[in-house]
């Protein structure tokens, strides 16, 4: 059963990696292969070509299901009812809604933002809403989260905003959705029960899976340490509730009435036993390592029931169908991965041993097991591994698992009795969370805590996997120290670097503002960090840095931010505390200079690895506003030049003109392509082979406007955006034609954002 397992997920991997869903007639290869696969009587190839069909099939009705591109931006009026749990984000609030009527087709699930709501929906509440959609869209970089597979995987078909108008009321209060709304209730209850506590959100997500109160210091430490996972309600929560539920339906044997029924204790202690594993695994909201919990449980109890041995390798096989029949785009999740991966590195450190291990020994080997098999994984999925995860996990796990969760469900349960009698309990648990918080952020501060890997190619990955296998495995120590080489693979690969005299440009999708990031041979320099958000992150945490850390940088050597406009300086302060900086330019309008900046002025060069870099703008006598007063930053070298402008306007551009300006190969254009910049002798006098517009998808502002794109074009020059385009690579090398590589097209899955590519493809044409 665990090849069957293997080969049905191997089919839906092989749907997911496809940059474009096949058509109908796909159906007719299925039917052909299949009945090939039966005459062979292979059940594992039948298991492979299922998995395709179910997959293909599943991922065709929900695309069908998707934002037409006709009804984006226009203003819809629809009715549905509120099925999620609202995250609040200060004074807005976003939630899912299904849809149920309205006077155009639309998906049956949207993601809704309501600035500045009058009141926080609840769960199942039905409500007429004036919205603004568009389709489902995220970041596109490298190294960068996939926020697009995320909103596919989880069936939404488009996001947007609800507009201030009579027509949004209420229509009914909450029905249905009795999990979600329990799971609401049973919050509300604990935070009745302990007030002033910044431990709330954890104890609400450790009782329900319920985050949204966990703030991003407390994700931080948690990520650093490499006990994320302990907030997940791992399989350990649950099998502890399903034991202890196990062990008091044993005694149903002592009951007069279920005697003479012929009940045993092996009866109640499964009947309890999975009750109590699926009621905590429902109120854990059933993400995919709780079903994979519940799942594996399921299967041990009936086993049980029915007196038989299930082999490991069965039961693994058995729920990885079981998840993929509930949910086969479980494999887009991460945490589906490393849920799985987990149970089968502990089963391969536990397995063919002699001897048993005592409960410390043990434990620690199934820890060393755990971290050294998911670190492949890690690497890959997130490009960085907490180094002191060992000795966070041995001080966090047993105290999570033996103390702090029984009394956190216990607080729970009386809570939902009645808020007193929930208070003790739960202000205990919090009071051991403050007690260990203060060394696990100790260690999360650690230099070494959390240690970034460039992402690691195919073969790097692979001999990863064998690395871990080999350590993880009982042997000898030759094979130890073999895993032990193998898995220092990504220490010792050293990042690609551009050759001496060339550079490459990235200009980053970072929304509606800007972020480049050029490297030449040793050095790596960032023109603007991007925007920050209501919600308190900003672009340099979720494309800025991870592309950083997925190129292997560990410094930055210059930082240039242009102006003090939020869309080009809002990720600066994350940048400066996450990576070392050498030298931070600043355009004059930042007031006052963050420590250690140096303010742009014209006229300053440097030279690194035969590339030169030379700021254009602003002059000391230069007067004019903050846009105005952008850095200008140009780079040149053999193979070609760029120009970043900032978000100089009509004022700045007139009086770099009066200077020489060298023709330059590539133009960031200003202001994002809005009309008070790109003026006609600008943009003639430089007439590039390509101008980039650094905008979001479907911005408010509708920039870059379309005449100014035209104007661009008018010179000759190729036109390309990050809306379009994703982030876009342009490598410069002496001798050699520019060489430009798109991020959403050639990371492209069936699920992305639907764009057409001809214009993009054409860029250096002007097509």
């Amino acid at each position: 059963m665990g090849r069957v397992g293997l080969s049905f997920l191997a089919g839906h991997c092989c749907i997911h990696l496809l940059a474009g869903l096949p058509d109908v007639s796909y159906v007719i290869v299925l039917l052909i292969g299949l009945l090939l696969a039966s005459n062979l009587r292979s059940i594992v190839l039948i298991a492979f070509i299922a998995g395709l069909g179910w997959a293909w099939g599943h991922a065709a009705i929900r695309l069908a299901d998707d934002l037409p591109a006709s009804l984006e931006g226009r203003d819809i009026v629809l009715q549905g009812r509120v099925a999620s749990l609202p995250a609040i984000l200060q004074q807005d609030v976003r939630f899912e809604l299904d849809v149920e009527e309205s006077d155009v087709q639309l998906p049956r699930k949207v993601l809704l933002t309501w600035y500045r709501a009058p009141r926080v929906p609840a769960v199942g509440e039905r409500w007429q809403l004036l919205v603004r959609l568009k389709r489902r869209n995220g970041f596109s970089n490298p190294g960068g989260f996939d926020y697009e597979a995320h909103l596919f995987a989880h069936g939404i078909g488009a996001t947007g905003y609800i507009k201030a108008d009579d027509r949004t009321r209420l229509l009914s209060g909450a029905k249905g959705y009795l999990v979600t709304r329990a799971r609401a209730w049973i919050a509300q209850r604990m935070e009745a029960a302990l007030t002033n506590t910044r431990m709330l959100g954890v104890l609400q997500g450790l009782a329900i899976g319920d985050t949204r109160r966990m703030t991003k210091e407390q994700w931080d430490v948690f990520a650093a340490s490499g006990t994320t996972h302990l907030m997940a309600i791992s399989g350990l929560h649950i099998t502890m509730v399903a034991a202890i539920a196990a062990w008091l339906g044993g005694s149903i044997v002592r009951i007069r009435r279920a005697q003479a029924r012929g009940w045993t204790a092996l009866h109640g202690q499964v009947v309890f036993g999975t009750l109590g594993a699926a009621s905590y695994s429902l109120l854990a909201g059933l993400s995919i390592p709780t079903q994979r919990t519940l799942l594996m449980l399921a299967l041990y109890f009936a086993a049980r029931w029915l007196r038989r041995e299930l082999p490991i390798a069965q039961a693994l096989g058995l729920a990885v169908c079981a998840v993929l029949l509930v949910d086969p785009f479980a494999p887009l999740s991460v945490g589906a991965w490393l849920s799985f991966g987990a149970v089968v590195a502990i089963v391969i450190a536990m397995s063919g041993r002699l001897e048993r291990d005592s409960a410390v020994i043990g434990f620690a080997r199934v820890q060393l097991a755990v971290t050294l098999g998911l670190l492949p994984l890690l690497i890959t999925a997130f490009g960085s591994v907490s180094l002191i995860s060992p000795l966070a996990n041995a001080l966090a796990v047993p105290l999570f698992t033996i103390v702090i969760v029984p009394c956190v469900l216990l607080g729970a349960l009386g809570s939902a009795i009645a808020a007193p009698i929930g208070t003790l309990p739960l202000e205990f648990a919090s009071w051991l969370l403050e007690g260990v918080w203060q060394p696990l952020q100790w260690l999360s501060d650690q230099p070494i805590a959390l240690w970034h890997f460039p992402t690691p190619s195919l073969p790097a990955m692979l001999a990863m996997l064998l690395g871990a296998m080999l350590l993880i495995l009982p042997g000898i120590a030759p094979s130890r120290v073999l895993g032990a080489v193998l898995c220092s693979v990504p220490l010792f690969s050293a990042p690609r670097m551009p050759e001496l005299g060339s550079f490459e440009l990235t200009v980053l999708d970072v929304g509606q503002g800007l972020s480049a990031v050029i490297r030449t041979h040793s050095r790596t320099a960032v023109f603007d960090a991007g925007p920050a958000f209501q919600s308190g992150r900003d672009a340099a945490e979720f494309a800025v840095l991870p592309y950083l850390h997925a190129q292997g940088a560990r410094r930055i050597d210059a930082l240039i931010i242009s102006h003090s406009d939020m869309d080009h300086r809002g990720g600066m302060d994350s940048i400066v505390e996450s990576m070392r900086i050498g030298r931070l330019l600043v355009g004059p309008s930042l007031s006052p200079l963050p420590a250690g900046a140096m303010t742009c002025v014209r006229g300053e060069t440097w030279t690194w690895d035969e590339v030169r870099f030379e700021i254009l703008h602003p002059s000391v006598d230069f007067e004019g506003g903050d846009n105005d007063t952008s850095c200008v930053l140009r780079i040149s070298a053999a193979g070609g030049s760029v120009l970043l402008t900032g978000d100089i306007e009509a004022h700045a551009e007139q009086w770099l003109l009066r200077n020489p300006i060298a023709r330059p190969d590539i133009v960031v254009a200003p202001h994002h392509g809005s009309r008070t910049s790109s003026t006609e002798p600008f943009v003639r006098a430089l007439s590039p082979e390509l101008a980039i517009f650094s905008v979001g998808y479907r911005n408010r502002w509708g920039l870059p406007k379309p005449d100014v794109v035209q104007r661009w074009r008018d010179v000759g020059s190729g036109v390309l955006s990050t809306a379009r385009s994703g982030a876009i690579e342009i490598y410069l090398v002496p001798n050699e034609p520019i060489r430009i590589r798109e991020h959403r097209k050639s990371a492209r899955r069936y699920w992305t954002r639907g764009m057409n590519f001809s214009e993009a493809g054409n860029a250096l044409t002007g097509g």
